[in-house]
């Protein structure tokens, strides 16, 4: 196959811009102009004209939710433009549950405690009054909150004598310490506890779902990211590889407390191909009960064990003091040829910057998080936070590493999203975030396109087959209906990916 009359955008500084590809198999054979790539082609070479549009490498969404974006295709959407209010909450569920076999899981995901009109997480009593038959189990839109019914929480095991876990908290009434079904950093356990709340079919359909709109988005590689990921989610994802289910390249965290089964069934960082491989340690550093979980002294001992193990570590810190532990204990550890990494980085002051510069770990942040949830942001956080949200200008000066994930499902995966608010700080709503215009955070636009390809491909340690368009790379490219280095910003919005291409295989084509 070779591709002419585009502009391409290589991400390689050897050869930046091109005007046309040729692919042999499922790698890139010579990149160029024109006239040096038909010069190749043969009688059985298909030949495809871009039409001037921009040819880029396959985006690399550096930090999503796989099953989490195939629930939110499927379940009931709580989102906040969806459901505005408890009232309407209740109805859509009375809704979802008539169509339910009897005994089926209510599943919901989206809802905002703090878009509701309320203002407050339902509870399991809000619940029972629409399904008092039937279990229920909404996410929060972050994924880190959950609220069942009372029927949910039975089958759950979780009543007025049950514990909170160490890494979780149980919302109770004061007075009489009964559970309100608000849970937090319990979907790992509910999920041991539960089972399988949906069938097979279900789980197919919103798997295949997750994977046609990332095509659609020409996102040609995920990182999956889940903190509890085993060996039964490895060979969930290689069956729906081999299937046809999922056409993406996957990278899988490995939980952290699910090294010794990974040991157990020989597979260790890195293991895996090109399709499936298995990528950093995932450990969760949190104050969602009040205190930092776990604690440093026990983060060490985790990230030491993972080291020894061979796999470099990605840790989940979202507030300053989390970073800023994060940040400490990795320089501690750090360690020649792992490449450490820190998920979200949410609230990066400048003293947290230079922090997490001396512990060499690499950056992946959500820049999305400012264009859809700015209007929230600037009501809820304090004031001296807002310049620093996801805080991309400030690490790429300091130099940082610093790669692009959307955290799908907690908000759409679409990458342009992140790349405008990424170059403009704006917020869906209207303004920047910033109190400087947005000047401050900013990355220029050649900047963001390369933290969602090349920089995605360098975190998690796959320079060398992907992330850029030069001769020898996997043949991972999409086609966009925009030229971004030229065009205004509002025009990313709505660019389009007019052709996805995975292995040299076209995929997607819109």
């Amino acid at each position: 196959m070779v591709l002419v009359n585009a502009k391409v955008l290589t991400m390689d500084d050897a050869c930046p811009v091109a005007e046309a590809v040729a692919v042999a198999c499922d790698r890139i054979a010579l990149v160029g102009s024109n006239h040096d790539v038909l010069s190749t082609k043969s009688a059985r070479t298909r030949v495809i004209d871009c039409q001037d549009m921009t040819l880029l490498p396959g985006f690399n969404d550096a930090h999503l939710h796989l099953p989490g974006l195939a629930r939110r295709l499927t379940d009931l959407d709580c989102a906040p433009l969806k459901v505005r209010s408890i009232p309407e909450l209740q109805a859509a569920i009375r809704n979802w549950a008539a169509g339910r076999t009897e005994g089926a899981w209510v599943r919901g995901h989206g809802y905002d405690d703090l878009q509701l009109s309320e203002g407050r997480h339902p509870t399991r009593w809000d619940l029972d009054a629409a399904s008092p038959d039937q279990p229920v189990w909404l996410e929060h839109r972050s994924g880190h909150a959950s609220v069942l019914n009372s029927v949910g929480l039975a089958l759950a095991g979780i009543d007025e004598g049950t514990p909170d876990p160490a890494s979780g908290l149980i919302d109770r009434e004061p007075s009489t310490g009964e559970p309100t079904g608000v849970i937090f950093e319990m979907r790992g356990i509910l999920r041991e506890r539960l089972g399988n709340t949906r069938d097979s079919a279900e789980f197919q359909q919103g798997m295949r779902a997750a994977s046609q709109l990332l095509l659609r988005y020409g996102i040609t590689s995920v990182q999956d990211a889940g903190a509890d990921n085993g060996v039964a989610r490895w060979c969930a994802f290689k069956d729906l590889q081999d299937s046809g289910v999922l056409s993406c390249r996957i990278t899988m965290f490995a939980g952290v407390e699910q090294l010794d089964e990974f040991a157990q069934a020989g597979l260790s960082f890195g293991s895996g191909n090109q399709w499936l491989r298995l990528g950093h340690a995932k450990i969760m550093l949190s104050l969602t009960s009040g205190a930092l979980h776990p604690s440093p002294k026990v983060l060490r001992e985790l990230v030491l064990e993972a080291h020894r193990r061979g796999f470099p570590v990605a840790l989940h810190c979202i507030e300053e003091e989390a970073i800023a532990v994060a940040a400490e204990v990795l320089a501690s550890c750090r360690q020649p040829g792992l490449g450490d990494r820190i998920e979200h980085c949410a609230e990066g002051t400048p003293k947290l910057v230079e922090a997490v510069l001396r512990s060499g770990a690499t950056v992946v942040t959500q820049p999305g998080f400012v264009y859809h949830n700015g209007a929230s942001y600037r009501e809820h956080v304090e004031l001296r936070l807002l310049p620093h949200l996801y805080p991309a200008g400030s690490l790429r000066r300091a130099g940082v590493p610093l790669a692009f994930g959307s955290d799908a499902p907690v908000i759409d995966p679409n990458p342009w999203a992140g790349i405008y608010s990424a170059v403009t700080r704006r917020v869906e709503a209207g303004g920047t975030l910033d109190c400087d215009g947005g000047e401050m955070q900013a990355v220029n636009i050649h900047d963001a396109l390369r933290m969602y390809t090349l920089a995605g491909s360098a975190a998690e340690g796959a320079l060398a087959d992907k992330g850029s368009i030069r001769k020898g790379m996997l043949a991972d490219m999409v086609l966009v209906d925009v030229e971004p280095l030229s065009a205004q910003p509002d025009a990313w919005l709505s660019a389009k990916a007019t052709m996805t291409i995975i292995s040299g295989k076209v995929t997607a084509i819109q």
